[in-house]
């Protein structure tokens, strides 16, 4: 019997549809998806973190920045007592409600001496910087970011060199961070500080993207699978409380599969790396760019979903009965022509990239039995939602769905979708979505349900991006087994010109819209646009 045509090969478009089964829950989602990201890299830390100078990127003290450059110092009041950009802490803190954040890299630990950055700063070594050209004061090290951590609230992730490092530095590292006991580096922490109680550092990255050529230490996933398991048995006779998270590639590679065959019990999660806009393409071909950027974290969902699959296959071969879960610990969107090593990584994104970004993160939230955490990279001026300047900061496109996420569908339990849409034929990036995945649907959903702890109050959120360019469409919106209030809250992103995008005295030219409409079970999705609907459960009818 043959199999009849799709609806796609007939050439006619499917009616779309919504439907969201409350009553099905996938796994609560894991405040830290909305986790970040800081490197050594162009203004990320020096601009970013800390105010820039005369001497830091893209200048150094033999080569400071020209006298008769109008330079301009950040201004004291934008900095806290500590020395911080007060301004990007309140964002991170307050706005977007991060987490967690992973430090020092990146390809930059791959090289990072962990003691060059401890000590009295006037002290401490000034280092050529191998992963992207320039050179490293040290004048933020280990304590530096644990102090930045309080101040906003934010639990550190640090990642450990694997490719220049020892396991003997390592093992100073955390007894540096986590010792309580009257040992040297224990003392030594406590001398740098003034303090007594530990840096308490929880999370532990064993190493970064060791699998990579332009890696300083680049393994096979064998050699480094059997190193990183005497580093985890070694690392937990420091303390056995830490939470380990062994390096993967993409999660479809054949050293993703290796390397969790071989420490899948010795590890908590597994990372996979992976930026949307980024890879060779004919970029004369500049009409086919929105398609390559919007639909391309589909690319993303399938990574999730092969790696869980090879978790499993592991844990069941050596018998662990523990979850092991993924860390999406690099993720973004990132033209690699456009945010070079030159300009410290600086991209300046428009409403396509802000509507990749909102697939980005329904990905996670579909996915929310098995990723448990993501960060961005970065958190600020390298391919990040804020830019600084010495005066103030502003917000990017892709800044607004994260804060929409954050806001509304953190603490929620995500649950089952069904959605019918028409499909995208055109070109995607990487090429394989279409071929391996299939095609792409032009509309993209998750779902939440909230419960308000004081209230017992539950609604229902629902974040859909219509990705096609230039059509909207008219969905039946279709909550199983409830009943829905009579209104609905409605956040959107939307823009006329896709390529939009905001900067200096031009801050809010893509930003969010909110409104309150009637709920009649129906929405209209504008073209490119991003929208997160609230809509309230009746608990006490059906």
């Amino acid at each position: 019997m043959s199999t009849p045509p799709s609806a796609e090969a007939t050439g006619l478009s499917p009616s779309p549809a919504l439907d969201i089964f409350p009553s099905a829950p996938i796994a609560p989602v894991s405040p830290y998806i909305f986790s970040g990201f800081l490197e050594h890299l162009g203004r990320c830390i020096y601009g970013g973190i800390l105010p820039s100078t005369r001497t830091t990127f893209p200048h150094t003290p033999r080569r400071p920045c020209p006298p008769d450059v109008d330079f301009v110092d950040t201004l004291e009041t934008l900095l806290t007592p500590e020395g911080f950009r007060a301004d990007v802490l309140a964002v991170l803190r307050d706005e977007l409600r991060v987490p967690l954040v992973r430090w020092p890299g990146g390809n930059f630990v791959s090289s990072y001496n962990w003691k060059d950055g401890i000590g009295s700063r006037d002290q401490r070594k000034r280092r050529p910087e191998l992963a992207w050209g320039g050179e490293e004061s040290n004048s933020f090290g280990t304590d530096e970011f644990i102090a930045w951590c309080r101040v906003a609230k934010i639990e550190p992730y640090i990642v450990l060199n694997m490719g220049t490092g020892t396991l003997e530095d390592a093992l100073h590292w955390v007894e540096y961070c986590n010792g309580t006991g009257d040992t040297y580096y224990a003392n030594l922490r406590r001398k740098h500080t003034g303090r007594d109680e530990p840096h308490a550092v929880k999370y532990w990255g064993l190493g970064n993207e060791v699998w990579g050529e332009w890696q300083v230490g680049q393994q096979t996933a064998a050699a480094y699978a059997a190193k990183a398991r005497q580093w985890a048995h070694a690392i937990r006779l420091v303390d056995p409380d830490v939470i380990l998270v062994g390096c993967g590639e993409t999660g479809v590679n054949q050293w993703d599969g290796v390397v969790l065959d071989e420490l899948v019990d010795k590890v908590d999660m597994h990372s996979i790396h992976l930026y949307t806009g980024f890879g060779p393409r004919d970029r004369s071909q500049s009409e086919r760019e929105y398609g390559r950027a919007v639909y391309g974290p589909d690319a993303a969902e399938y990574s999730i979903e092969v790696c869980k699959g090879l978790i499993n296959k592991a844990r069941f071969a050596r018998g662990v009965s523990k979850p092991v879960t993924i860390a999406f610990d690099e993720y973004g969107v990132w033209d690699e022509t456009v945010g070079t090593p030159r300009n410290g990584l600086e991209q300046f994104y428009n409403l396509a990239d802000a509507l990749a970004m909102a697939s980005w993160l329904n990905v996670f939230v579909r996915q929310a039995d098995v990723v448990d955490m993501a960060c961005i990279a970065q958190s600020v001026n390298v391919i990040s939602p804020l830019i600084t300047s010495p005066t103030g900061l502003f917000r990017q496109t892709i800044y607004w769905p994260l804060y929409l996420f954050s806001r509304y569908m953190r603490d929620g339990i995500s649950v089952r979708v069904t959605l019918v849409s028409p499909t995208f034929a055109g070109e995607t990036l990487p090429q394989w979505i279409s071929s391996i995945k299939g095609q792409p649907k032009d509309l993209d959903a998750s779902a939440v349900v909230y419960v308000d702890t004081q209230t017992g109050a539950r609604t229902l959120r629902v974040a859909v991006v219509n990705r096609n360019e230039s059509e909207s469409y008219s969905v039946p919106v279709r909550v199983a087994f409830e009943c829905v209030g009579a209104e609905v809250e409605v956040h959107e992103l939307w823009h006329a010109d896709v390529r939009a995008r905001n900067g200096w005295g031009q801050e809010d030219t893509v930003s969010v819209k909110t409104r309150r409409e009637k709920w009649e079970g129906r929405w209209q999705f504008r073209e490119h646009s991003f929208t997160l609907l609230i809509i309230s459960l009746d608990k006490d009818k059906l």
